[in-house]
């Protein structure tokens, strides 16, 4: 879930952590008794301790529902795996020495370059311009025009930066006069915003969702985006489009103020330098990503990707070197503690698999899950992350490919579907059921206060892709 502006940061900072309250409260008396229960395992067992090792990731689930700062319950949680694993200091540095060249660790890398990527294009003008060549292009004289042309930048833009928060955060001063303009509901451009910018993460070549999958399936982005993201950014597009012009009826008395429509120069040329760096991020990123399905390249090229654009955009720009680190640095800054998140993420991880309770798990739920046959097992496993698994997007990946990938070959499931019941898990949860920090953030950018709205769309884009993903199961199986 993910970072280029300080909106971005400021949205983010929500979703670490508020000030204390009483969830904190709640968090650190049941901190203090998970402490104490790992600490009376530890004693009282000799051998492996078995399905206790699941106890760390029950802790970690338990303190993120309840929306608990998601960095510190994964460091409390770390900390009751090392005591209930009765793992030493000098043991518990190599874990964590271990853990920052692991796969979950190099995903936070490549989220917090992008987040520096995104900085330097929104510091040089590219993001903005690019926005704006769209909308011009595709015309702002009606509203559906406008509608088409605010949901193609949100999803180009996100696609493009890797981040909902971040790009929409770019977006929305330039959309929000449009919508005025040709008199949008404020209700109707969240859901643009929401929906549009969903199907960009699904579908970027380097956002945190879709590098996670391909490196959690082993599949290449070509293969990914065909047979996974595409189908779901369609569905989650069309949905979008069609319930914001439903939305907007409903909410057609809850319009911008009229003085906002020329609140912003929305039609200032772009400099010279600005067109230049919006020519060079596109430019960049399109090239390398051809470079990258011709290559058949795994998650890991983003991270030469993300260095190569950032680098030509800025000197396309016209950013001094100086100014160029400056502007990655506080970007990349921004979205340090998702880095940390996943850094500490990976001994809980490895923990749960020394302790012989995957083995367990695994063992138990074989005959189940090959009962239920491959349809089944995909559908479960996408409920299980839906519903089951709280916590980080790329976290939900990395955990329940841990957990089921090994079932799931053992079926002789291919990659793709592999990828898509990942994806379906991890990401379905972006529309409901319940509110969210994604939901509420794209309110908060569209200037909306109707959470009944913005539920109402989640449920309807939920359910379409839920029979989006049944579908996919039979064909891809």
């Amino acid at each position: 879930m993910t970072s280029t502006t300080t909106t971005q940061a400021a949205s983010d900072h929500g979703m670490v952590g508020g000030p204390a309250g009483p969830h904190v409260r709640l968090a650190a008396i049941l901190s203090g008794a998970a402490v104490i229960v790992a600490i009376v395992v530890a004693f009282a067992t000799t051998d492996k301790i078995g399905l206790w090792g699941l106890f760390p990731i029950l802790v970690y689930a338990v303190l993120v529902l309840i929306e608990f700062n998601v960095v510190l319950s994964t460091a409390i949680s770390l900390v009751i795996a090392l005591i209930i694993s009765k793992t030493g200091l000098l043991a518990a540095g190599t874990l964590l020495a271990e853990s920052l060249g692991s796969f979950i660790a190099v995903v936070g890398l490549i989220i917090m370059l992008g987040a520096g990527l995104g900085r330097i294009a929104a510091d040089t003008g590219a993001a903005r311009t690019l926005v704006m060549m769209l909308l011009r292009k595709i015309g702002v004289s009606s509203p559906t025009r406008a509608q088409i042309g605010i949901m193609l930048a949100s999803t180009v833009l996100v696609g493009a930066l890797g981040t909902l928060a971040g790009a929409n955060a770019i977006l929305a001063p330039l959309a929000i006069p449009v919508a005025a303009a040709v008199g949008r509901s404020r209700p109707s451009v969240a859901v643009m915003l929401h929906t549009a910018g969903a199907a960009g993460l699904v579908t970027g070549p380097f956002t945190p969702p879709v590098v996670t999958i391909m490196g959690a399936a082993h599949i290449s982005y070509g293969t990914y985006v065909l047979g996974v993201g595409l189908p779901m950014a369609i569905v989650v597009w069309g949905i979008g489009y069609f319930m914001a012009k439903v939305i907007h009826k409903r909410t057609a008395s809850d319009l911008y103020e009229p003085e906002l429509s020329a609140g912003h120069d929305i039609d200032r040329p772009a400099t010279t330098l600005e067109r230049r760096a919006a020519l060079a991020f596109v430019g960049t990123l399109l090239v390398m990503t051809v470079l990258g399905i011709v290559l058949k390249a795994g998650y890991s090229y983003a991270i030469i990707v993300m260095i190569v654009t950032a680098v030509v955009t800025a000197f396309a720009g016209g950013l001094s070197p100086a100014k160029a680190l400056s502007a990655f640095f506080s970007g990349a800054s921004s979205l340090m503690w998702l880095f940390f998140l996943f850094w500490m993420f990976n001994p809980l991880l490895v923990v749960m698999e020394k302790s012989g309770a995957y083995a367990i798990i695994v063992e138990n739920s074989k005959p189940f899950l090959e009962s239920v046959g491959p349809w089944g097992f995909l559908m479960l496993v996408l409920l299980i992350g839906w519903i089951g698994v709280s916590g980080a997007a790329v976290a939900q990946v990395v955990l329940i490919d841990k957990l089921f990938a090994p079932l799931a070959a053992q079926l002789g499931i291919p990659p793709v579907a592999w990828a898509a019941s990942l994806l379906g898990g991890s990401q379905i949860d972006w529309f409901g059921p319940l509110p969210n920090a994604d939901m509420i953030g794209q309110m908060g950018l569209a200037r909306s206060s109707n959470l009944r709205m913005q539920l109402f769309n989640g449920w309807t884009v939920m359910a379409g892709t839920l029979i989006l993903f049944s579908i996919l199961f039979i064909v891809l199986v």
